[in-house]
């Protein structure tokens, strides 16, 4: 849950996307599957349609996904189903061509629990596959003048591979407190050990706060009391998408950024924290690189896509490398960039590389293949609209060899930004974030796109990305 506070509830839904590259030739060995749609009609009806303000039929978005590291055929999407109403999951045994699609029971007061919207999915595996996890929020909203969120951080967990789920564990209740963006990640050597970040913002302006870190020993059944895990000690920025890391020698290594600004639209630093101890102890924090901050905007319509402009990716390659992906505005709409920067040193160092962007840039999601190509989706959005069309592509750039050259797929679109509207926010609404996970040889991408290609308000589409 991301973006202006001033924008309501809109913050428990989510916003936005947008991004590209540079236009080199395709890399020989890499073949990219053509958008396949797997969002659905609107499962929710009334009453629930009728009390909830903010329902929007059709409006998905926010995606994450993953994929069984003991069988790559069982695969998770997730994302926000119908503005806010409550989160979806979408569970596949064949590799992401077939999916059936699950509501987590007791997320939101649409599949019978008590919060008025959900929002921030998150799915995961453990280790060796038995358990999949769930994270995400229940928000309720306590007052509007002046804007009060009370957000509950929830967990859910599954043994048959995301076809059922238990209800949700409240991590941290709400306690009329503005806790922010979980991200739940599992360790690769203990199975029934998994690591549950996320941040509190403060009020009246939510934009300064600190980040908590809990987990659990036991597949999900029971989750540590949260412990402080980064506060920067300002009056104005906040850690945002904390996610722990572990090093191939089992440190935890925790990635943010530390935003700014009214809504994190301000300069930023992206940061890395190594732990000793299993987090009992973080060291300070290194610094990655830094990026302005501000999201892509059209200076036709002069619609901004709301949200925090430098939110990372992370993610940790199959030979232990940690790699970190982030949106650089340039100097104009026109030419913008996406770093990554990768660590072999767990975390103590870290040399970056830049891909060139023909116009506006947002969220990467950076994945890693089990041969070693290192994949970056994004968005790219054109340097403004014309004729009432603000375009969008998704693309995907790749390499083999770190800190060479990038070449650049394209994977879907275009499609209308000015088009991806809901109740809320208005315009270009179409998430917080997307993600991208590994294969042996390839990735899976889950990104949502709105009209013309939707047949909905916006829908979710996954791409299969062989390599070989």
């Amino acid at each position: 849950m991301t973006g202006r506070a001033t924008a309501g509830l809109a913050l428990a839904l989510g916003v936005v996307i947008a991004h590209a590259s540079s236009q080199a030739p395709a890399a020989a060995g890499v073949d990219v599957g053509a958008p396949q749609r797997i969002s659905l009609t609107s499962p929710i009806g009334p009453p629930c349609t009728d009390a909830d303000p903010n329902f929007a039929s059709g409006h998905v978005v926010e995606t994450d996904i993953a994929i069984s590291p003991s069988d790559p055929r069982r695969v998770l999407v997730s994302w926000i189903q119908d503005g806010s109403a409550t989160d979806a999951v979408m569970a596949s045994r064949d590799g992401a061509r077939t999916f059936s699609r699950v509501l987590i029971p007791g997320l939101s007061a649409c599949t019978g629990g008590a919060a008025q919207a959900a929002s921030d999915p998150g799915v995961a595996f453990s280790a060796d596959g038995r358990t999949s996890y769930f994270s995400g929020v229940g928000v309720d909203v306590l007052s509007t003048e002046p804007f009060r969120p009370s957000v509950t951080m929830l967990a859910s967990r599954s043994g048959d591979g995301g076809f059922s789920w238990a209800n949700p564990v409240a991590v941290q209740p709400g306690e009329g407190m503005y806790w922010d963006k979980p991200i739940l990640s599992t360790d690769p050597r203990r199975p029934r050990v998994a690591y549950y970040a996320f941040a509190l913002r403060r009020p009246p302006a939510y934009n300064s706060g600190y980040s908590l870190l809990s987990r659990t020993s036991n597949a999900g059944r029971t989750w540590s009391r949260p412990q402080k895990l980064y506060d920067p000690h300002t009056t104005s920025s906040w850690p945002g998408n904390s996610e722990i890391l572990v090093n191939r020698d089992g440190a935890l290594v925790n990635v943010f950024v530390l935003a700014s600004g009214d809504g994190g639209t301000g300069p930023a630093q992206i940061l890395a924290a190594r732990s000793v101890g299993r987090g009992a102890r973080w060291r300070r924090p290194v610094v990655i690189g830094r990026t302005s901050g501000f999201p892509p905007s059209d200076p036709v319509s002069q619609n901004i896509v709301e949200t925090i402009g430098a939110i990372p990716s992370q993610t940790v390659a199959p030979d232990g490398d940690l790699y970190v992906a982030w949106a650089a505005p340039g100097p104009t709409r026109r030419r913008s960039r996406v770093v990554v920067a990768r660590s072999t040193t767990g975390g103590r160092s870290w040399r970056s590389s830049a891909v060139r962007v023909r116009g506006q840039s947002l969220f990467p999601a950076i994945a890693v293949s089990g041969d070693g190509t290192v994949g970056v989706l994004h968005y790219v959005l054109a340097a403004a609209s014309h004729g009432g069309v603000w375009p969008a592509r998704i693309k995907l750039d790749t390499t083999r060899r770190f800190g060479g050259r990038w070449h650049t797929h394209r994977v879907a679109g275009p499609f209308n930004m000015l088009t991806a509207v809901d109740r809320v926010r208005g315009c270009c609404a179409i998430g917080d974030y997307v993600n991208m996970a590994p294969l042996p040889h390839g990735l899976i991408a889950a990104y949502p796109m709105a009209k013309p290609l939707s047949r909905h308000q916006t829908d979710v589409y996954v791409s299969r990305i062989t390599t070989r």
